[in-house]
């Protein structure tokens, strides 16, 4: 990372990442956290087809159209995504579950995403227990639906049954990393597992 980089993300911490969205005008303060997973991983690319699992308010979208000149993206959620037409004709959205993709015959993914999460009752155990279940589901997803050699990033919450869902993940990928970007709140226990070229 340059010193320039540096010191704008220390200035965004400072300021809250939920202001510099405003300010910036970003849909949502997780576009800055897709941000800060790219610039360490570089895995959004030209030239490759992507698809962002549970893609409301469409943070992560933006970001990958204002990266991308030619890749093909597919946002997929069941919430509506306002202002469609903000985004260029590289993004398609659809509003359905992202297990009926294969419906939509898009073929596989060179890259999968998922900032999903479930919806929360407010029991920090049920929450992440639920939590761990979809991200086993997103793993599921990519048996199918990612190419041999792509990449995986989701959503996940420390917890015990953290260790199972890397396991699973280690299975099918020849590196499995954590991340955690500086724009999540730091009381938080998100975290992001970068999973790393599908093996199996």
């Amino acid at each position: 990372m340059t010193h320039s980089r540096g010191f704008y993300y220390s200035k965004r911490e400072k300021e809250g990442f939920y202001n510099m969205a405003k300010k910036e005008d970003v849909r949502a303060r997780s576009y800055f956290k897709l941000e800060q997973i790219d610039t360490k991983f570089n895995l959004v690319k030209d030239e490759i087809q992507i698809i962002d699992l549970g893609c409301a308010p469409g943070g992560w979208l933006q970001y990958i159209d204002k990266k991308v000149k030619s890749a093909k993206v597919i946002g997929i959620d069941l919430l509506e995504i306002k202002k469609k037409g903000e985004f260029s004709k590289n993004i398609t959205i659809i509003e359905d579950n992202f297990e009926n993709i294969e419906e939509y015959k898009f073929g596989q993914f060179d890259l999968v995403l998922s900032d999903m999460a479930p919806e929360f009752c407010g029991d920090s155990i049920v929450d992440r227990g639920r939590t761990h279940k979809l991200n086993l589901k997103t793993l599921d997803f990519c048996k199918k639906h990612l190419k041999y050699g792509g990449n995986l990033v989701f959503k996940s919450f420390e917890g015990e049954d953290l260790d199972y869902v890397r396991e699973e993940a280690k299975k099918m990928f020849q590196e499995v990393r954590e991340y955690k970007p500086k724009s999540s709140q730091k009381k938080s226990a998100e975290v992001f597992e970068i999973c790393l070229f599908r093996v199996n």
